[in-house]
């Protein structure tokens, strides 16, 4: 018994200093090596890449996370996300004419004004390119989220599904009443008057008020008409419900913001369908690599939702974002 412990106490040592040792010799290194250990590292993991895709293939891609270009990168850059990735995907299917369809599973809350709408044009390509597009919506597509959806042929959701939230918002903390009740003060040497707009540390001016009013219903409006001549609804009908409210997937059927109400296999039989597709569609998930990976990390990795801290630190404090 005793011997038993020692040894299982050796192999515990052992394996923490064979981690500590790791990580040092991994800090040693300079650049050039840690990008030829990041090459083998990838060599191993990733398949080799298939020149084309058999006919009928209908490619998956999921949009998971806050949609945004701040690079969501981890386990040695191995596991990607974030638009670059998804629009890297979505680029590399576009002259393929063996994939007929693509499916978007969808879920997120919405992000950044740019990002969204770079991946909804991109949607837009596709079309052009002769591919059908459909979506299917998870937990939550809404407001950036949904935005890149309405470029789709055709939405699928769950009757769950939170989606909608068609608006524009802009967050900021003000804690100059703090500062000043805790003795601290703020300098700041700017080349305007508007320079710091949305700073922390001042109250927001009525100039900059009407300032930040006017880009958020600019920004609202780029929203608002996509989905209007994406969706094809009545411009005074959307004006009563693009207001910010969310929807469930029901309702969002009856006010025409979604097709269908289904799961993933109605959007592969709804995709099949569309791009005319006979027989047995060829599935090839885009994400295949990625997945595979995340599942071997994915002991290492806990889930977590952003906060407004977070959300702060995106590309831009302007969103197309859904927060509870």
């Amino acid at each position: 018994m005793k011997g038993e412990k020692f040894l299982g106490g050796a192999i515990l040592i052992l394996f923490v200093i064979s981690i500590i040792l790791s990580v040092i010799i991994l800090k040693d290194l300079k650049k050039e090596k840690k990008a030829e250990a990041k090459t083998k590292f990838e060599s191993i993991f990733k398949p080799a890449k298939i020149p084309f895709y058999p006919d009928n293939t209908i490619a998956v891609l999921n949009i998971f996370s806050t949609i945004s270009y701040v690079d969501d990168t981890s386990y040695f850059g191995l596991i990607k996300s974030g638009a670059v990735y998804w629009l890297e995907k979505l680029k590399s299917i576009e002259d393929q004419k063996g994939v007929k369809a693509v499916i978007l599973r969808i879920n997120s809350p919405g992000g950044t004004i740019g990002a969204t709408q770079e991946i909804y044009n991109e949607i837009l390509r596709l079309k052009q390119k002769g591919k059908v597009v459909v979506v299917s919506m998870g937990d939550i597509a809404a407001s950036g989220a949904y935005y890149i959806a309405c470029a789709a042929d055709y939405i699928v959701a769950n009757p769950g599904t939170l989606t909608g939230s068609i608006g524009v918002i802009i967050y900021g903390i003000e804690v100059s009443d703090l500062f000043k009740k805790i003795g601290i003060s703020y300098n700041v040497i700017k080349s305007g008057k508007i320079k710091d707009i949305l700073s922390p540390y001042r109250k927001m001016t009525e100039e900059e008020q009407k300032l930040l009013t006017a880009l958020v219903m600019d920004a609202y409006q780029q929203f608002f008409d996509a989905v209007a001549n994406s969706r094809k609804i009545d411009r005074e009908k959307l004006k009563e419900i693009a207001d910010g409210r969310i929807f469930t997937g029901k309702q969002a059927l009856e006010a025409k913001l979604i097709d269908e109400i289904g799961d993933f296999e109605k959007a592969i039989e709804v995709a099949k369908t569309m791009a005319k597709i006979s027989g047995k569609p060829n599935i090839i998930d885009l994400d295949f690599e990625r997945n595979i990976l995340q599942g071997l990390f994915s002991i290492l990795k806990k889930n977590k939702t952003i906060n407004i801290f977070e959300r702060m630190e995106l590309d831009s404090p302007v969103l197309y974002l859904f927060s509870l």
